[in-house]
């Protein structure tokens, strides 16, 4: 399928901050440590992801690019097991979103450096940004949103969206989206396509320097 042409959007419903993540036997307790441990390496560190192509994947190959460091994918089939190992010491670091990490982080299982926000995020308070680090507009989310089949009538779309917007609006949503450290980003259909187009400009340009393919 072709996500841009056999998709009608809905609405956005969450983005999820990514947080630099490191197994808390790497020496670096910030961004400026351990861009200096890594270059200290004498091979390329491996970073984990939940996979190919992932958000978190792209994420990592903007902070190598931008950081000016050598870094080796090593990809996972889902987050849970990419988590998991870097939590073990079998990766020392990886991109993690707050949904999966934050029991870890919480609990000292991981030291997270930074995260891949404009400003620091709700619940995450005490881990700074990673461009107040230094690292200037780095900014990075795993995002969704509800889509219906593409040729949808425009009436039934809108109702999706009307129903949409108010379930995210209960109070029992705000809470649990809180707790897992989610942004809220309810929109309109159109306000959906624009940041997806957005989003594949972005991710486009990555892709291309870095000679990604999914699996």
């Amino acid at each position: 399928y072709n996500a841009e042409k056999d998709f009608a959007p809905i609405g956005l419903t969450v983005r999820f901050p990514m947080i630099l993540v490191v197994n808390p036997a790497v020496p670096a307790k910030n961004l400026k440590e351990l861009i200096t441990w890594l270059q200290a390496q004498p091979n390329p560190a491996n970073y984990a992801t939940p996979g190919a192509g992932s958000p978190h994947h792209l994420t990592a190959e903007l902070f190598r690019e931008m950081a000016g460091v050598k870094l080796s994918h090593v990809p996972y089939r889902g987050a849970a097991p990419a988590v998991q190992d870097v939590v073990a010491g079998q990766v020392p670091m990886m991109f993690v979103d707050t949904a999966s990490g934050q029991q870890f982080i919480a609990a000292g299982k991981l030291r997270a450096i930074g995260i891949a926000n404009p400003k620091r995020v709700k619940n995450f308070d005490s881990i700074p940004t990673l461009t107040e680090q230094g690292l200037k507009g780095f900014e990075a989310y795993a995002w969704q949103g509800l889509v219906a089949p593409a040729g949808t009538p425009a009436d039934v779309i809108a109702s999706l969206n009307k129903a949409l917007l108010a379930a995210m609006d209960t109070t029992e949503v705000k809470a649990r989206l809180q707790v897992l450290g989610l942004e809220a980003t309810p929109s309109t259909p159109a306000a959906m396509a624009d940041y997806a187009a957005k989003e594949r400009a972005k991710w486009g340009q990555v892709i291309k320097a870095s000679g990604i393919k999914a699996d």
